[in-house]
């Protein structure tokens, strides 16, 4: 039989774009309202956003929408759910909206992965547009289309990849942003570094001074250089079926970490700083590579956390990466560094290897 005849080949991709502005809102507004058949909208925000943004986002978003109806996510990793899903889901679904009406998602990585597995569960996908107020959401998780809930089996195990229409990020969020979230996006940005360009570590320096480290305006090109990095990744590798999973560099540690002690108990930039540190000791025992650790230890000391607490529970977290997602042929898969700057996929095939790792790493977060 003529091959022809019995195959047919499918090919869909998909661009979008990514804006970084300072305080204005009112710009993506018009670009929404005038970019789909529909005067209404529907914004998924933060609490804490509502909180501290709300009378700014009515004065940017109402001058546009004939219809807008908010829906307001109690902050925390611990709305990433089940039960959180199905309520927005039913919300959104109750609304009078089309499969074209937007969905607009204010928040941080929590309320980005959430609001994104609604947008792409509603109608069978509904029109995304990622509105990152976080440090940690503008270099990384509002980009590149995954979205999911937690489960107890495990951190986003439910979720699709499904890609937003615009992400708009504007800096006029960051000036409310607590300590600790400036010190989850860093950890993030510390990633970029490690994985792909050693030349961020030396703009962190630039930023990171008692002056300006709450400054939005410093960091808008680190912002910048981190989201067009991890674009360049995504672009490649839609379905982290290659070199995305570099971008998990710290994270299968640190996901352990977060699920064992209940998510909330660490923040998910506490978690993946130490599991980066986890990786560089693993880059060291399993490749023979000594990788520098001192930009680890020179921002170690802004955060403030212990592992102490997990001290005894290694086997617990040594179990829990090998439920991890990125699991392949049952054998733990872990990120590492040749050097930094070159990472490299490595599959572990004996988890007891792992033992000297969290050992020394729960030692060194004290």
């Amino acid at each position: 039989m003529n091959n022809r005849l019995n195959q047919v080949r499918v090919e869909s991709k998909k661009h979008y774009d990514i804006m970084l502005e300072h305080n204005k809102l009112g710009v993506l507004a018009k670009v929404v309202s005038q970019g789909y058949n529909s005067n209404r909208a529907l914004l998924i925000v933060d609490e804490w956003v509502h909180h501290y943004h709300r009378d700014w986002v009515v004065k940017n978003l109402n001058n546009h929408f004939n219809y807008l109806s908010t829906y307001v996510v109690p902050s925390g990793e611990k709305s990433k759910n089940m039960t959180q899903f199905g309520r927005l889901l039913s919300w959104v679904l109750e609304q009078p909206v089309e499969r074209n009406t937007p969905i607009l998602v204010m928040g941080g990585g929590v309320v980005g992965d959430l609001g994104g597995f609604v947008a792409a569960s509603a109608l069978r996908g509904m029109p995304l547009i990622h509105i990152p107020t976080t440090l940690l959401a503008m270099v990384d998780s509002s980009i590149g289309g995954k979205t999911g809930i937690n489960h107890t089996s495990g951190k986003n195990v439910i979720g699709a990849f499904y890609q937003p229409e615009i992400v708009f990020s504007d800096t006029q969020f960051l000036q409310t942003l607590p300590q600790k979230e400036w010190m989850n996006g860093l950890s993030e940005i510390l990633k970029y570094g490690f994985i792909k360009d050693p030349d961020i570590f030396s703009l962190i320096d630039q930023a990171f001074t008692k002056e300006n480290s709450k400054n939005p305006e410093k960091w808008s090109e680190i912002i910048h250089r981190s989201a067009q990095i991890k674009a360049e990744i995504v672009s490649e590798d839609t379905l982290e079926k290659g070199i995305r999973e570099y971008l998990n560099f710290g994270h299968t540690f640190g996901h352990a970490i977060e699920n064992i002690a209940d998510y909330g108990t660490f923040s998910h930039g506490e978690a993946v700083f130490a599991g980066m540190y986890a990786a560089c000791l693993a880059s060291e025992m399993f490749l023979g590579n000594q990788v520098d650790k001192s930009i680890l230890h020179d921002y170690a000391k802004h955060h403030h956390f212990s592992l102490q607490s997990l001290r005894n529970r290694i086997p617990e977290l040594i179990s829990q990466m090998q439920k991890d997602k990125k699991v392949k042929n049952q054998h733990i898969r872990l990120v590492l560094l040749n050097a930094i700057g070159v990472p490299v996929g490595f599959t572990v095939e004996k988890p007891d290897v792992l033992k000297p790792i969290w050992q020394n790493t729960i030692a060194y977060f004290n």
